[in-house]
């Protein structure tokens, strides 16, 4: 244990002991605060553009002219544009968690369009939530929450109508066709 602490710590007498260990507290953390480089855990705010997000994302797809044609967005989201919009219309109206609102800061918060695709592209081709970064100017925690609330979200609401127990009929389509 003595080997542990610092060359300075003072000897400790019986007389001076609550002097010594004030000082020995002050010295180290003098001591902790000269070898703080910055690097800590503490989390730091990263100032995310996201409305610079959402006028890539229009201007891409969503726009009377947009960069990539239908068959581009087909290839990439694995679903027409159309019934992408369906499905974003249908989270929108069904959780209030996809409606646009303010943030923490009283700042526009990302829109339905954006925490949709944030979703769709981590299930249609696999990215990993801190892809979103660079394109939709969305934090990894944020992304990953967008794909957990949709999955929440489509099951509560298409449960019913195509996450059913298959019937007869359907079982004879199944096994015919295979």
């Amino acid at each position: 244990m003595a080997d542990e602490l610092p060359l300075w710590f003072p000897p400790m007498s019986s007389d001076d002991s609550s002097d010594s260990s004030i000082l020995f507290f002050q010295n180290l953390i003098k001591d902790v605060e000269l070898r703080d480089t910055g690097t800590s855990n503490r989390m730091r705010y990263i100032e995310r553009q996201r409305e610079v997000g959402q006028e890539t994302l229009m201007a891409d797809y969503f726009v009377d002219d947009p960069k990539y044609n239908e068959n581009i967005f087909r290839h990439r989201f694995r679903m027409s544009k159309r019934l992408f919009l369906k499905i974003v219309s249908d989270v929108e109206e069904n959780d209030l968690w996809f409606q646009e609102a303010l943030d923490a800061r009283g700042r526009k918060g990302f829109t339905p369009l954006q925490k949709v695709t944030s979703a769709i592209k981590q299930l249609a081709t696999g990215n990993t939530p801190d892809e979103n970064d660079e394109y939709l100017h969305m934090a990894e925690r944020t992304s990953r929450g967008c794909l957990e609330y949709f999955c929440d979200t489509v099951c509560k609401i298409y449960a019913p109508e195509f996450l059913r127990r298959p019937t007869s009929h359907d079982m004879a389509l199944f096994i015919r066709s295979s």
